[in-house]
């Protein structure tokens, strides 16, 4: 696996699924890792190489979001910070709707442009990776507001890469079907032929790990299709 020693990273949506998984194998390549999410606990943020620290953050407060990154002087952002509700429009509310966009679309955008603010700041570069869905370039019955989300966020993404270059390197990663909490409850998918987020996580460090190299749009499937 790449050595990531001395870089400092922060993985958002951390508590749980694929940013867990990202965020121990940041920390098994070397990195420092400051986990963050709204299940922690509050802390101040704290880190050390080969390690995951925790600390409370909810992405759409954005006195919150620019608190932690002017604490923490992140080389690596990735934005796995994520939230899905699932319904035909006609059942579908408003408030979930708004939710989903406020974490999809509105934290993410927080998250990187104070990761960019201060990565352009320090003046040593730095890599930017939001995570977004299938669902951005597809689209699923009972989805849309989560569609809505991921291509808001995937929207900005796009945007971002080309702000960002060629100093600080950003990457849209869209995967299928991971097998996470968020399809607990949903019946009538097979949870055995998703993607594991341990087998999606090292993907990630390769990513970052390639200075030479900029990813900026990938597509990430189950052998058997999106779901």
């Amino acid at each position: 696996m790449p050595s990531l020693d001395g870089k400092i990273a922060v993985v958002t949506g951390a508590s749980s699924g694929l940013g867990e998984a990202v965020g121990r194998a940041l920390a098994a390549s070397g990195a420092a890792v400051v986990g963050v999410a709204r299940r922690f606990a509050e802390a101040a943020p704290a880190w050390r190489a080969g390690d995951v620290s925790c600390a409370r953050l909810d992405v759409t407060d954005e006195a919150a979001v620019v608190r932690l990154f002017e604490a923490v002087p992140a080389d690596i952002v990735v934005n796995c910070a994520g939230q899905g509700s699932f319904a035909p429009i006609l059942e579908a509310t408003v408030a979930d709707l708004r939710a989903m966009l406020e974490v999809h679309v509105v934290g993410t955008f927080l998250c990187a442009r104070e990761a960019l603010r201060g990565m352009r700041a320090r003046g040593r570069g730095g890599h930017i990776v939001n995570v977004s869905s299938i669902a951005a370039h597809r689209t699923f019955p009972a989805s849309a507001g989560y569609s809505a989300a991921k291509e808001g966020m995937r929207g900005l993404t796009r945007v971002l890469v080309e702000e960002a270059r060629p100093d600080v390197r950003v990457t849209g990663l869209y995967p299928g079907a991971i097998d996470t909490p968020i399809w607990d409850g949903r019946e009538g998918f097979d949870r055995g032929a998703m993607m594991r987020p341990e087998e999606l996580a090292p993907l990630v460090v390769e990513i970052v790990s390639r200075p030479a190299i900029s990813v900026e749009e990938l597509v990430v499937m189950p052998p058997r299709g999106a779901l």
